[in-house]
C-alpha cells in the first residue's frame, strides 16, 4: 500500500515509518524537509498515487507562547488542506493523529470518568467558571476538537473514509494518562489495514488505562495495547492532579 505521512520525522512519524517501512510504501511530508502544508498544490502532487494518508503533522501539544492562530493554522486549516488534496487524488482512507486533549485532559480541566467516544467535549458541558488552564492548554484543546470535526464532515458526507486515533501523551503519563510508541504505531497500522469501511470512526488509543474506554479500538480494529514500562522520569501527573 502506498501512503502518504504527514510529519514522518517527528516522535510519532519516525516511530512509525521505522517500524513499517517493509509494510508500506511510505512517502513523507515534513516541514524540516521543506514541505509546507499550507500549500495545497504540493500537497496534492505528493499525494498521487497513495491509497490512504496518515496525517501526523501538528502542533503536538500546549506550547507556551504559542497563540490561538498559530493552533489554527497548523492544527485546523493544515488539516483541511490535507483532507482537499486527499479528495483531489481519490484517496481511499485518511488517518488522522487525534487526541485525548478532546477529552479535555488537561491541567485545570474537570473531565468527567470514564471516558468514552461518544461523550460530549467538554466545551459542551463546561463554563468558563469550570477551568482554570492556561490559555494555551485551551487553544490546543480547540484546535484539536476543531480539525477533528474536519474529519466528521468529510467522513460522514462520505467524501472520503476518515478514522480519529485520539492518542494519549505519547510515550509519558501525563493526568494518568498515555499511550506507548509502540502501542500508537500498532494502531495507526491497524487503521490502514482495516478491511471495512471508516466513515469518520473515533478511537481512544491509549494505554490500559482504568479512566479510558479503549473497547471500540479493540473489537473494530483488534487493537492490543502491550503493557509498557515507564520509568519515574516519565511519569509527569496523576490522574488526580487534573483540576490542580
Amino acid at each position: 500500500m502506498k501512503i502518504l505521512v504527514t510529519g514522518h520525522k517527528g516522535l510519532l512519524g519516525s516511530a512509525f515509518v521505522d517500524k513499517y517501512r517493509s509494510r508500506y510504501d511510505i512517502i513523507g511530508y515534513d516541514q524540516l524537509e521543506g514541505d509546507e502544508l499550507k500549500d495545497v498544490s504540493s500537497l496534492t502532487q505528493k499525494m498521487q498515487g497513495c491509497e490512504a494518508v496518515v496525517h501526523l503533522a501538528a502542533i503536538p501539544k500546549p506550547v507556551a507562547g504559542k497563540s490561538f492562530e498559530d493552533y489554527f493554522v497548523n492544527n485546523v486549516q493544515a488539516t483541511l488542506n490535507v483532507a482537499k488534496a486527499a479528495v483531489e487524488n481519490k484517496v481511499k482512507r485518511l488517518i488522522y493523529a487525534s487526541s485525548t486533549t478532546i477529552y479535555g485532559i488537561e491541567k485545570g480541566i474537570p473531565f468527567s470518568t470514564p471516558i468514552m467516544e461518544n461523550q460530549p467535549f467538554v466545551s459542551q458541558y463546561l463554563s468558563a467558571e469550570d477551568i482554570s488552564c492556561r490559555e494555551v492548554d485551551l487553544s490546543y484543546h480547540v484546535s484539536k476538537v476543531q480539525a477533528e470535526q474536519i474529519m466528521a464532515w468529510y467522513g460522514l458526507n462520505k467524501k472520503i473514509e476518515t478514522a480519529a486515533l485520539r492518542f494519549g501523551p505519547i510515550d509519558k503519563v501525563f493526568l494518568g494518562t498515555s499511550v506507548s510508541l509502540e502501542n500508537a504505531t500498532q494502531a495507526i497500522s491497524l487503521a490502514l489495514d482495516y478491511e471495512g469501511e471508516l466513515w469518520y470512526e473515533p478511537f481512544s488509543i491509549v494505554d490500559d488505562v482504568s479512566h479510558i474506554d479503549t473497547t471500540k479500538a479493540k473489537t473494530m480494529l483488534g487493537y492490543l495495547p502491550v503493557a509498557p514500562e515507564y520509568t519515574d522520569e516519565h511519569k509527569h501527573s496523576t490522574l488526580d492532579e487534573r483540576t490542580l
